[in-house]
């Protein structure tokens, strides 16, 4: 056992209340990472109280889902050790009003991505394909011989990978993901078609959100965006804004003819000034993780985000031209 490992072995030891959470508006692979921290400390430290928590649940039922804490805020608790999943800061996961910014806790770090901060103190991150791989790892170097697969583990781990992997599609795919998902495919199979049924039905009410999406695209050369405005805010549900946004940066940015990358801006209606941008890019095309981390965000070569904080206000097409400007140094790399 590594460093690393030993030492979160030894935080989780130590902690009484542990609390997991992840990125603002968690995914499956999100959803799926916190709860496989909460099974394997439930199972292998059961005197430990696990806390997960949200402000949403998942959009489908999976296993262990009702086990998610659902919130308003990110409030402090009695909390010892804060487990950030598939994020690299709190920063991340909670809003300046949240208390949980200012907590005492020590603060572990376990994630996929190539974005990276001194705000914890501990991170693993062996940049694998998800955040679920990396915790079932991450346990099994742990826990050695007494590591053994649930059937809600099993179950997890394939949710969690196969979304964050397209279905193996994306370059993050390692020969160790296929090892892994084959073992948890073989404890209990979840068909692959099942879980892209169902981690790709959006609601009915988000409609309108992509419908305006679309009519917002412009296509620049073989990149397009569309944008979301502060005034669409007060007429949107913010679930269906977050919906919207994430169908289409998924299903329609990439797969316009001729278009091989591109990018939607958001607004963040629960803070002022403050501004989303998500790129998404097809293989040997444009590396918007670059882009991202100019602009103080980061991520995967071909999906990336930033948050931008504004000290006052400004309109789309102001936050579109520094997107922009800063895209087009990088084009001309």
């Amino acid at each position: 056992m590594d460093k690393q490992h030993k030492a979160l072995k030894k935080y989780i030891e130590k902690a009484e209340n542990i609390l997991v959470v992840s990125h603002r508006g968690p995914d499956m692979d999100a959803f799926s990472s916190m709860l496989l921290v909460k099974e394997f400390i439930n199972i292998n430290y059961p005197r430990k109280n696990v806390i997960v928590k949200a402000k949403q649940l998942p959009s489908f039922n999976i296993p262990r889902m009702h086990d998610v804490t659902v919130v308003e805020k990110y409030d402090q608790g009695d909390e010892d050790l804060i487990i950030i999943v598939d994020a690299a800061k709190i920063d991340l996961v909670c809003e300046n009003e949240d208390g949980l910014m200012d907590s005492p806790a020590d603060i572990v770090v376990i994630d996929h991505h190539m974005t990276y901060s001194d705000k914890h103190d501990l991170v693993i991150n062996e940049e694998r394909s998800s955040a679920a791989e990396q915790v079932i790892y991450t346990f099994k170097e742990i826990l050695g011989k007494k590591f053994k697969l649930t059937d809600e583990i099993a179950q997890l781990g394939q949710f969690g990978i196969s979304s964050d992997t397209g279905r193996f599609l994306y370059e993050t795919t390692q020969p160790d993901t296929f090892r892994l998902y084959a073992d948890l495919y073989e404890f209990y199979p979840i068909d692959l078609e099942e879980i892209t049924y169902k981690t790709n039905k959006i609601p009915l009410t988000s409609k309108d959100v992509i419908a305006e999406l679309l009519k917002r695209l412009i296509v620049e050369g073989d990149m397009a965006y569309t944008y979301v405005k502060k005034e669409d805010t007060d007429r949107w549900e913010r679930s269906d804004i977050a919906e919207g946004v994430t169908f289409v940066k998924n299903n329609i940015i990439r797969f316009i003819q001729g278009v091989h990358w591109g990018f939607i801006i958001k607004y963040v209606s629960e803070e002022p000034n403050n501004w989303y941008v998500s790129f998404r890019a097809t293989k040997g095309y444009q590396r918007v993780d670059k882009i991202a981390e100019e602009l103080g965000g980061g991520g995967h070569m071909y999906a990336s985000g930033v948050k931008i904080e504004y000290p006052e206000s400004k309109s789309v097409d102001q936050v579109l031209r520094d997107v922009l400007t800063v895209i087009k140094k990088h084009q001309s790399l």
